[in-house]
């Protein structure tokens, strides 16, 4: 069973790695044609994306102690959001001519899917193991609250552009302009219709990957 779940894992890791190396292929041409450096924040955000499927593994290893699991989910938490973020980059779309529209529209949805299979990815696996330690009802708690708390902060990054690290390096701050922020009825409002929104997209996403596979095991017999 777990030389499965391993081959399986190395599968998935394989196909995240080869979406992320599309992108940024493609973002590399991109440069080569332009000679512009334009849009080299994708690479740094897609990095970003990343950093939830290190620390999901590093919180299901089976060699992982109490605390351990606690401190790699705890920063799983923090930088889950910078996956879906990806998303937001189509804003981008037509603000940085030079090529093609339809080039760039294809460059930012690869983004945006790398970004959004390494999140749902990452969440699958400590999906999977908070199911495990306790039962399929608080997994599933579980993914509701995540994707959530991370719609919140896709807003919170992209139009008061904090980063996850800030919650650590300047958490005083960050409360003061949030709190500052949701006082405005106009804004409370934009954070609470964007935040419903984007976890409708979110967890609807979800349920259809969370879907597919038990689906194509049927189609297999």
């Amino acid at each position: 069973m777990n030389q499965r779940l391993s081959k399986h894992t190395l599968l998935l890791l394989a196909a995240l790695l080869f979406t992320s190396s599309l992108a940024a292929a493609i973002w590399f041409v991109r440069f080569v044609y332009t000679g512009s450096y334009t849009f080299i924040f994708l690479l740094w955000n897609l990095f970003l994306a990343w950093l939830p499927v290190l620390f999901a593994q590093l919180a299901r290893r089976q060699r992982a102690s109490r605390l351990g699991r606690w401190l790699w989910g705890g920063l799983w938490l923090l930088f889950f959001p910078n996956a879906p973020y990806l998303l937001t980059d189509l804003l981008h779309l037509g603000q940085m001519g030079r090529v093609p529209i339809w080039y760039d529209l294809i460059m930012l949805l690869t983004f945006a899917l790398a970004g959004l299979f390494l999140g749902f990815a990452s969440l699958f696996w400590l999906h999977d193991l908070v199911s495990k330690k306790w039962n399929q009802v608080t997994g599933w708690l579980f993914v509701l609250v995540v994707l959530g708390l991370s719609s919140f902060g896709v807003y919170i990054g992209r139009f008061l552009r904090w980063n996850s690290w800030d919650l650590l390096l300047n958490p005083t701050v960050l409360l003061r302009d949030l709190a500052d922020h949701l006082l405005v009825r106009g804004q409370f409002l934009e954070t609470a219709v964007v935040t419903v929104l984007l976890t409708a997209v979110f967890i609807a996403s979800y349920f259809i990957i969370f879907a597919l596979p038990p689906q194509l095991a049927r189609l297999e017999q």
